[in-house]
C-alpha cells in the first residue's frame, strides 16, 4: 500500500510583516486622560488650615503676644550707674592732684604709681556702667496684620520683635529688632524641666508644703507687732539684692540674636508660661560659639 504524500509545511507558511504581530496588534495605545481630579472635600480643607505651627497660631491674634518682659530694674541702675560715678570721680580726682598737680620736690616714681591706680578706677568705671547694656527689655510675637509682606506670598513668616538696651552705656531709647525665632540662640532655658516625682512623693511633697504654710501662718498670727520690721526686711534684702547684681553682674544669662551677645533677666519678671513658650519657640545651644554661630545674619531694626 502505497503512502501519500504529506504536504509541505512551507506551503502553509506565509510572509508576513513584523507589525503584524499578534502581541503588537492587540496592544493599544493608552489616550491621557481627560478627567478633572475630584475636588477635595471641605473637611479635608479644614484639617489643612487648621495644621499650622505653634507659633503661627500665636500669630493670628489682633495683638502682639508677649513672650518675656524684664522686671523693674531700678536698683539694678543705680547701684551700676552710682558705683561708676564713684570710679570715675575717684580716677579724676587723684589724677588731677597726685600725677598733673604734685608739689615740688616729689619723686618722680609718685606720679607713674598714681596714674596706674587712677587708671585701675577708670577701668572698674568702666565695667560698672558697661552692666546695663543690652539688656532685654520684652521679647513679642507679632501678629499677622503687623507685619508688611507683599501680597500674593505664599508663606507666612513669624516675627519676633525683642526690645534691648543698648550697647552704649548712654541711656538712649530701647532698640527694637525684628528677627525670625530660627536666629535668636539661648544659652539656657528659662523653665527648668521638672523632676518628675511619683504618687507616694507627691503627696508627701503635698503634705509637708501644708505643713509649712500652716505653721508660717500661725507664726504671722502669733507676732503681729513684728510684721512691719519682717516685711521691712523682705523689702530690703531684695533693694541689695538688685544692688549686688548691678556690682557682680550675676542673673543674666547670654542670648544671641544675629550673632550679637545680649543678656536675659533669669531671676525676675514675666515670661508666658513660665518660659515654657519661648523655650519652644528659640533655639537652645548650651556652647557659646556654636550659639553665636547658629544665630548669625544681619539685624532688623526699627
Amino acid at each position: 500500500m502505497t503512502s501519500l504524500p504529506r504536504p509541505s509545511t512551507q506551503s502553509f507558511r506565509q510572509q508576513r510583516s513584523f507589525s503584524s504581530c499578534c502581541t503588537l496588534c492587540n496592544k493599544t495605545k493608552l489616550l491621557p486622560s481627560t478627567s478633572k481630579k475630584p475636588a477635595a472635600s471641605p473637611l479635608a480643607e479644614t484639617i489643612k488650615s487648621l495644621d499650622v505651627g505653634y507659633a503661627q497660631r500665636l500669630a493670628m491674634k489682633s495683638k502682639p503676644t508677649v513672650l518675656y518682659e524684664a522686671a523693674p530694674q531700678t536698683g539694678f541702675l543705680i547701684s551700676s550707674y552710682g558705683a561708676s560715678f564713684f570710679c570715675f570721680g575717684s580716677a579724676g580726682i587723684n589724677s588731677w592732684f597726685n600725677v598733673f598737680n604734685l608739689p615740688p620736690g616729689i619723686s618722680p616714681w609718685v606720679p607713674v604709681g598714681f596714674g596706674v591706680i587712677s587708671f585701675v578706677f577708670a577701668a572698674l568705671g568702666t565695667v560698672f556702667a558697661m552692666r546695663p547694656t543690652s539688656i532685654i527689655r520684652s521679647i513679642q510675637l507679632l501678629p499677622n496684620a503687623a507685619l508688611q509682606r507683599v501680597p500674593g506670598s505664599p508663606s507666612q513668616r513669624v516675627l519676633l520683635e525683642v526690645a534691648a538696651r543698648r550697647i552704649a552705656p548712654i541711656p538712649l531709647p530701647v532698640k527694637r529688632i525684628r528677627v525670625e525665632p530660627e536666629n535668636v540662640v539661648m544659652v539656657n532655658r528659662i523653665q527648668h524641666r521638672p523632676v518628675v516625682l511619683t504618687r507616694e512623693q507627691m503627696a508627701a511633697k503635698k503634705l509637708e508644703d501644708a505643713k509649712r504654710r500652716k505653721a508660717e501662718r500661725e507664726y504671722e498670727l502669733d507676732h503681729l507687732m513684728t510684721a512691719p520690721f519682717r516685711d521691712a526686711g523682705r523689702a530690703s534684702s531684695t533693694l541689695f539684692g538688685n544692688i549686688r547684681r548691678g556690682l557682680t553682674g550675676e542673673g543674666f544669662a547670654p542670648v544671641f540674636i544675629n550673632g550679637i551677645r545680649y543678656k536675659l533677666d533669669i531671676e525676675g519678671g514675666y515670661s508666658l508660661e513660665n518660659g515654657q513658650v519661648l523655650d519652644r519657640l528659640v533655639r537652645i545651644q548650651p556652647d557659646l560659639q556654636l550659639a553665636q554661630i547658629q544665630s548669625g545674619s544681619q539685624p532688623k531694626t526699627t
